[in-house]
């Protein structure tokens, strides 16, 4: 009977495996967030919120049954997707700006998670192959995802914070704030949002900064270990 190939990672002396598909799945989940939501939300607009909601929440919880192997993680991944449902539910159907902001510092701290367990996957592999690109571009999307919620929290928690072309509907925002970040991840800065706060400012230049960061550091630490595999074939 043909078994399902299995990878495996190394860390500390010790052997994680890992299903061979995981970043797959989940860069086809980040992609549809990415593509189909958007159209959804000019289609339908305010009353799309809660579906949209629930589809992030959806591929949230994709991505950490996908990634995690670890059952402590996939539990608190997993939990952290409900209880942000309930926290954007409640707040949706009751406009109620507490549950929001729950909401979102949830979501935050999702996004942490998954993007650091597979950023452990990327970084502790043994070998380059496809899986590794794949799991790489899954963790870029990542950090702008994570970046656009930020903004759109500290925007909500301090009007004024953002000027320049942002929807007149607060709940809507959050999809300016997904242009904006990736945007400025990739430092391409067309100047139709601008940050006015000093936090807002900060947080546009640390991303930038690690937009930049992270193409160079992953560049450079993928060849390593190439090199490093590649040395070990031949001995």
């Amino acid at each position: 009977m043909l078994q399902k190939p299995v990878f495996h990672l190394r860390k500390k002396n010790r052997v994680l495996p890992f299903r061979k598909n995981n970043f797959y799945f989940l860069l086809a989940a980040l992609l549809i967030l990415m593509l189909v939501q958007p159209v959804l939300m000019d289609i339908y607009g305010k009353r799309n919120l809660l579906f949209g909601h629930l589809t992030f929440s959806i591929t949230l919880l994709l991505s950490i049954v996908s990634i995690s192997q670890v059952r402590k993680w996939r539990t608190t991944g997993i939990s952290l997707v409900i209880l942000g449902v309930i926290f954007s539910s409640i707040s949706y159907s009751f406009d109620n700006q507490l549950m929001m902001y729950l909401s979102l510092l949830v979501d935050l701290l999702f996004l942490f998670l998954v993007t650091s367990l597979a950023l452990e996957q990327i970084i502790f592999s043994e070998s380059i192959t496809l899986h590794n690109v794949v799991g790489a571009l899954c963790v870029y999307i990542l950090l702008g995802i994570m970046w656009a919620v930020a903004y759109y929290f500290v925007s909500l928690i301090m009007p004024g914070s953002f000027s320049g072309n942002l929807s007149a509907d607060l709940s809507m925002q959050i999809h300016d704030f997904v242009y904006f970040s990736f945007i400025t991840l990739t430092t391409l800065g067309y100047g139709d949002i601008v940050p006015q706060a000093a936090i807002a400012r900060t947080l546009v230049y640390m991303e930038a900064i690690l937009g930049q960061f992270y193409i160079a550091t992953l560049v450079a630490g993928l060849v390593a270990i190439h090199i490093s595999s590649k040395i070990g074939e031949d001995k």
